[in-house]
């Protein structure tokens, strides 16, 4: 097993501070040591610009609780008093806790890390504890996992501190050990290294009282590795077992069983900004958090979707401006991709007019199925590629509008110029063709079974009717071409005297009738053709190359066209499609390449 924790040292100031509305890649990654470290006094001339800069603190009536980075280089300490903390930083906001948005925000990050593993615990001093071991592959080895989850969590706009270890209570350690900048290995893939890591570590990471700290600090115990070797009665008898439970559960001498965080029946996210928002890219970053939540509670429920609404809540600047306007993203293929989401969000957006400044995001999620893993396969598939033209027309749709990519669709009808329709690209309806090849092929084979039967039952009653007798011939017997008709009429029918080869003439194949070819070029409206010496001329003289095909249809809606149709070609081996109408005017309908 191998497990990752994620603790957030700042997730009480961070829950509550009006996040910065700026694109991911330019969130600033500083190096240097940050209020989590427990370090010494910062030193305030190091920026000049601090005093003046905004910052934030948490705080309760009298002291300072938890400042962030830029309070901190200010010369802001926990447990400074309110006055003396705005002295030191004239730009200082004092927020105040509050643990219901705290909660919110813990859960929601959870939430969006189900993407990675659906063992996902909550844990003491804000930290989630992921189990990763049977996903490393999946993923392209731990690397690029940790590279992942701390990019979904720089998403929200968090500090995160990653560790991981073989053990839930031993990532938990080092997790803490990251956060306060104690040692300098904070990742153990092997259970033979985990206890000589541990054992550098010191006792006050541990989740106990301060009474407890300080006692181990009367006794002299500095890191695990001393706790370990004071007598386990005395442990017991002074701290009670738990410690020594948590001991053997970091050290993996225990079995730990934890309870998996659980992702909701429903999906809801809502999103308040921290001011009116009237710019497409602050909007799309703020929308990134919905949907990275949005990919996790889809990974959760293993499901997928093909479409969600962005809600936006608009300030009322005037009488006129609407309350509540709706964003609506859908695609081809049914996916959970954050990456792929966003996309599609970010070329929706480019197209549309703001009504008025947004102060809250609400996403929807919509046509939810099930998703279906893909399995590797060695050579691909046919299914992919229309996969990959359904994803090439579904981000033509997004970029240039639906309106402007278009598509054929069949109708039934046979007259050539209703037989197909132009309309706007619908992603979903393209989708649902391409994933049904194997069901067409089925209703298209029985209806060539039922075109058989109706054709072989025709064929016994004529014989029937002239006299045959027909016998039920053996199935496995082959097809044998059909009598002649100048066959030497004698006292008993021919069809008697054979009678293995009465059935076998009257067995037709089992494959689709065949059809004239139709051309793909259609003229918009029908040309007619001059007659000379009783043949139609387009140009040149033309030649008629097939037998009749009439099409008669229309009777029910007025339109009725009565056309007896033709592949014809002139002189120089071009191929038209023509028709002649019953009155004898001939038409040209469409060409061949």
């Amino acid at each position: 097993m191998l497990w990752i924790a994620v603790t957030l040292p700042l997730l009480p100031l961070e829950a509550v501070k009006p996040f910065a509305l700026l694109p991911a890649g330019s969130l600033a990654k500083p190096n240097r040591r940050d209020p989590c470290d427990g370090a010494s006094q910062p030193q305030a001339a190091a920026d000049p610009n601090a005093e003046t800069r905004s910052c934030y603190a948490l705080a309760d009536h009298a002291h300072i609780l938890m400042p962030d980075l830029d309070a901190w280089r200010a010369g802001v300490q926990a447990g400074h008093s309110r006055s003396y903390a705005l002295a030191l930083a004239p730009g200082l906001t004092l927020l105040a806790a509050d643990p219901a948005r705290v909660t919110q925000a813990f859960e929601a990050i959870a939430l969006a890390l189900l993407s990675y593993t659906p063992k996902v615990s909550l844990a003491a001093v804000h930290t989630l504890l992921l189990e990763v071991g049977s996903g490393l592959r999946l993923f392209g080895g731990l690397r690029a996992l940790l590279s992942r989850v701390s990019g979904t969590v720089a998403e929200f706009g968090y500090t995160a501190r990653i560790a991981c270890a073989p053990t839930a209570w031993g990532a938990w350690l080092l997790a803490q050990a990251r956060a306060c900048r104690q040692g300098r290995r904070w990742h153990v893939l092997k259970e033979a290294s985990l206890a000589r890591v541990l054992d550098r570590l010191s006792v006050a990471l541990l989740p106990v009282s301060q009474e407890h700290r300080d006692a181990f600090a009367h006794v002299g115990c500095a890191t695990l590795a001393d706790l370990r070797r004071l007598p386990r009665a005395g442990i017991v008898r002074r701290f009670g077992g738990g410690v020594l439970e948590l001991l053997a559960q970091a050290y993996g001498m225990r079995a730990d069983p934890r309870e998996s965080f659980r992702a909701p029946a429903s999906f809801h996210a809502q999103l308040e900004l921290p001011s009116r928002v009237d710019n497409a890219d602050a909007l799309l970053f703020a929308a990134r958090r919905l949907i990275v939540q949005l990919a996790g509670w889809l990974s959760a429920h293993h499901a997928a979707l093909s479409g969600y609404t962005l809600l936006l809540e608009h300030e009322l600047a005037s009488r006129h401006a609407p309350k509540t306007s709706s964003l609506k993203v859908a695609w081809a293929i049914p996916s959970r991709d954050a990456e792929h989401l966003i996309w599609l969000l970010r070329e929706k957006l480019n197209q549309t007019v703001l009504a008025a400044p947004v102060i809250e995001l609400k996403l929807v999620a919509e046509q939810i199925v099930d998703h279906a893993g893909r399995s590797d396969t060695l050579f691909s598939m046919p299914e992919s590629d229309g996969d990959s033209l359904a994803r090439l027309l579904e981000r033509l749709s997004a970029r240039l509008g639906p309106e402007n990519v278009l598509q054929l669709s069949q109708q039934d009808d046979h007259r050539p110029e209703r037989a197909t329709r132009v309309e706007a690209y619908q992603s979903q309806a393209f989708s649902r063709r391409q994933r049904m090849p194997s069901k067409s092929r089925v209703k298209a084979r029985a209806d060539q079974t039922w075109l058989t039967d109706e054709l072989r039952n025709a064929a016994l009653e004529e014989a029937r009717e002239g006299g045959a007798t027909p016998v039920q011939a053996d199935p496995a017997t082959p097809a044998t071409p059909a009598l002649s008709a100048s066959a030497p009429s004698q006292s008993t029918p021919a069809f008697a005297a054979q009678p293995g080869n009465v059935q076998a003439s009257l067995d037709l194949p089992d494959c689709a009738l065949p059809a004239q070819p139709r051309p793909l070029w259609m003229l918009d409206q029908p040309l007619r053709l001059m007659v000379r010496d009783q043949r139609p001329i387009y140009r040149r003289p033309l030649t008629m190359l097939t037998r009749t095909e009439r099409i008669e249809a229309g009777w029910w809606d007025g339109d009725l066209v009565e056309r007896d149709y033709y592949i014809a070609a002139d002189d120089r081996g071009h191929l038209f499609w023509v028709y002649r109408k019953r009155k004898g005017e001939w038409y040209l309908q469409g060409l061949f390449g």
